[in-house]
């Protein structure tokens, strides 16, 4: 008797989806509830990943108070500070992490506010779930990050911070970011 071949990409289609679950180990595969209440530390999480990534580069960080507009300054090897503010997204959605650059969170007593134009200088846009990072000096309330892209920003982490300093007119033969501390030379 002879067997029939499974066809490819058809393996998805019957397939069950993945179930949303409350232990936090299934990240990201948790329920809305769980989401919600580990958001504090999903937001940590992603401003480590940005840390490590940085230092990897030899670019130092600091950490501001959580009552300041930017999440860091980051110390950049031409001697220039910028400020940063880092968004953390859980998982994609329709292909692509949706970020919404606002400052507080719904029932505080100061509510969700708009930055400054001033607030800060860069974002980190952190695709968590994938471990990725892009960087930008796009300021728009409303950012994305498509699945597409993961790739490219894994592949080298901080292109994108190179065209983000670019964006903001410091580049020049002294901003070169520095390879990679431990990387194949």
């Amino acid at each position: 008797m002879s067997k029939q071949p499974l066809l490819r990409g058809f393996e998805e289609l019957f397939s069950s989806p993945p179930t949303n679950t409350d232990d936090i180990r299934d990240f990201p595969d948790l329920s809305r509830n769980t989401m919600t209440r580990h958001a504090k530390w999903f937001g940590l999480s992603g401003e480590y990943l940005v840390d490590s990534i940085l230092l990897r580069f030899k670019i130092y960080t600091s950490h501001l108070p959580e009552m300041l507009p930017a999440d860091r300054i980051v110390h950049l090897p031409d001697g220039n500070n910028l400020r940063l503010q880092i968004k953390t997204c859980c998982r994609p959605r329709n292909g692509y992490f949706h970020f919404t650059l606002t400052k507080g969170y719904h029932r505080s007593p100061n509510g969700v506010k708009r930055y400054e134009d001033n607030d800060f200088d860069l974002v980190a846009l952190v695709a968590l779930s994938e471990n990725a990072i892009k960087f930008t000096a796009d300021k728009h309330q409303s950012q994305k990050v498509a699945l597409d892209e993961i790739h490219a920003l894994r592949a080298d982490p901080c292109a994108s911070l190179e065209r983000a300093i670019d964006d903001l007119g410091l580049t020049d033969a002294s901003t070169g970011i520095p390879a990679q501390v431990g990387g194949v030379q």
